[in-house]
C-alpha cells in the first residue's frame, strides 16, 4: 500500500480518484486496504486540498459504506 500512498501524494485528481475508487470499492478482499491505510490516504488527500478534498471525504465515508 506504500506505493499507492506515494501515488496519491503526486497524482492528478482524476488519476487519484480512479485509483481510490478501485481500491475502496472494486478490488478483491486480499488486495483491499485496512482502515488504518484508508485513514492515511484521507490525511494525504486532505493535505493536498482543493479537488482532493472530495477524495478525502470518500476515504472518511468508506468505513460506513463498506465495513460490515
Amino acid at each position: 500500500m506504500n506505493e499507492i500512498t506515494q501515488f496519491l501524494r503526486t497524482a492528478a485528481p482524476a488519476e487519484a480518484r480512479e485509483t481510490l475508487e478501485f481500491m475502496l470499492y472494486e478490488c478483491s478482499l486480499d488486495e483491499a486496504p485496512d482502515p488504518d491505510t484508508v485513514a492515511l490516504w484521507q490525511s494525504v488527500l486532505q493535505e493536498r486540498g482543493g479537488k482532493f478534498a472530495a477524495l478525502a471525504d470518500m476515504c472518511r465515508n468508506w468505513p460506513d459504506t463498506e465495513q460490515p
